[in-house]
């Protein structure tokens, strides 16, 4: 069967070639979600119209869900309007039929929450019945409306939030009117219960601005929901799993309990019918493909990861626990998705997925390291290390995430390099090793760690 290569041609030539290539529509329908999001990342969305026609719902959505979204690490994501306003103008390059089609196929929470973001509607009567009365809020109001871009249909007075966008908003609600008209009702419905307080009170804005914030989250949660399924980790989750795992760990780690993040995102799993977190397929994920290297107990050959001690630890497990080895590729999968969408680099940007996989496998390398070490009588030998054998023996009796607490907070409360509690690279997990074995007494620190969440404590 014909494949689709993101990589064989300049992404310049790369159009044309798809949409030279035979039985086009059929091969893009049989891509996998997560490579028809790379397939339009890389053509660009706004020369990918031939191939966005062609898509099915489901592709569609997944790549909503990877391009109207943006946050910042740690933080809440938020709904991208001027993006949707281009995947907008995009899908309408098919057609008016087209895109009301294509549009009523969606959830209605998002097509309310998109429209909202975009225009402003109101029960026409009522607003003018309002904005008719003598006084300075009324005509204030009368006269912003006359300076806006606003469209009256079958009694709902739509106003644009801005200019941009609003030709392709306007398209769109005539189509889904030509023939989708009941969908656009509940829609103009829900817009406009969104905006009524605006009529009587302007003070009731904070309370237009509640329930359509009850709205964003309603679409987020739904997409964190299907982004969960790929490997995901929702970066507020993430920045307060590294909060915790910066704070003390007391006992022995035989007795810690998982946290209540990490449970309640495998708890999630397994009500959907998985027992290990699954891994994307975007080509440019290498995290999923560094965890994918990982020897399995029927292949040899080394990986040539940040960890090497560590991947032959997980090697032996394979062959000794494959159910054991599996969990902790699954535990692995989510730590470089936390460290993705909780961790910032030193200017504040997230980190490449590449370094999200390295530090992941760094830090729970330490993590077992440390166990192993205090296992084995070996603090006191800055020279000496583990054994694969040694780290195999931790990895089959603790989680990988206990462990990445256990790096993380002995780093933190020793002072030693490294104040996030995380290293990113096999230097600096050698370097914390020799600093922690040449100072394993040191005090812990007396404030707490940047980032620490006051007040947070281990599950």
């Amino acid at each position: 069967m014909t494949t689709l290569s993101l990589r064989s041609a300049p992404t310049t030539h790369l159009l044309s070639r798809l949409i030279e290539a035979p039985h086009l529509d059929r091969l893009v329908r049989e891509l996998p979600n997560e490579r028809f999001t790379a397939l339009v990342r890389e053509i660009g969305v706004e020369d990918a119209g031939e191939l966005v026609a062609l898509a099915t719902t489901e592709q569609l959505v997944a790549a909503f869900d990877e391009d109207l979204f943006v946050s910042r690490p740690g933080e809440r994501e938020t709904f991208d309007r001027r993006r949707f306003v281009t995947w907008l103008e995009v899908l309408l390059e098919a057609g008016d039929r087209a895109v009301a089609h294509r549009v009523a196929e969606l959830s209605e929470d998002f097509v309310a929450h998109a429209l909202s973001s975009l225009v402003l509607v109101f029960d026409h009567d009522q607003l003018r019945e309002r904005i008719t009365e003598d006084d300075p809020a009324a005509i204030e109001a009368d006269g912003a409306l006359e300076r806006a871009l606003n469209e009256e249909i079958d009694g709902y007075l739509l106003v644009a939030r801005a200019e941009e966008g609003w030709d392709a908003v306007l398209a769109l609600v005539l189509a889904l009117d030509r023939s989708h008209r009941s969908l656009l009702v509940r829609v103009l419905d829900r817009c406009a219960a969104l905006a009524s307080s605006y009529v009587d009170d302007l003070d009731a804005l904070a309370e237009v601005l509640s329930e359509a914030q009850t709205l964003a989250e309603d679409v987020e949660a739904a997409r964190e929901e299907r982004r969960s399924l790929l490997g995901y980790v929702e970066p507020r989750a993430a920045k307060g799993f590294l909060a915790l795992a910066r704070m003390p760990m007391t006992g022995e780690l035989a007795g810690q309990s998982r946290d209540a993040t990490t449970r309640a995102y495998f708890r999630g799993l397994e009500r959907k019918g998985r027992s290990t977190a699954p891994t994307r397929e975007h080509t440019d994920q290498p995290l999923e493909k560094l965890l994918a290297q990982l020897p399995s107990p029927a292949s040899g050959g080394d990986l040539e990861d940040e960890a090497p001690r560590l991947t032959l630890a997980l090697q032996a497990l394979g062959g000794e626990a494959p159910p054991r080895f599996q969990e902790r590729l699954a535990e692995l999968a989510y730590l470089s998705n936390v460290v993705l969408a909780g961790l910032a680099d030193e200017h504040g940007q997230r980190l490449r997925p590449s370094e999200a996989a390295q530090a992941a496998l760094a830090t729970v390398a330490l993590g077992a390291e440390l166990l192993a070490r205090e296992r084995h009588g070996l603090a006191s030998s800055p020279s000496m290390r583990a054994t694969p054998d040694e780290l195999r023996e931790v990895l089959e009796a603790h989680p990988a995430d206990l462990l990445f607490r256990k790096a993380c907070s002995t780093l933190v409360s020793r002072g030693a390099p490294s104040p996030s509690g995380i290293v990113r690279s096999r230097a600096e997990l050698e370097q914390a090793l020799d600093a922690l074995a040449l100072h394993p007494k040191q005090a812990p620190r007396c404030s707490s760690p940047a980032g620490a969440a006051p007040g947070s404590k281990t599950d």
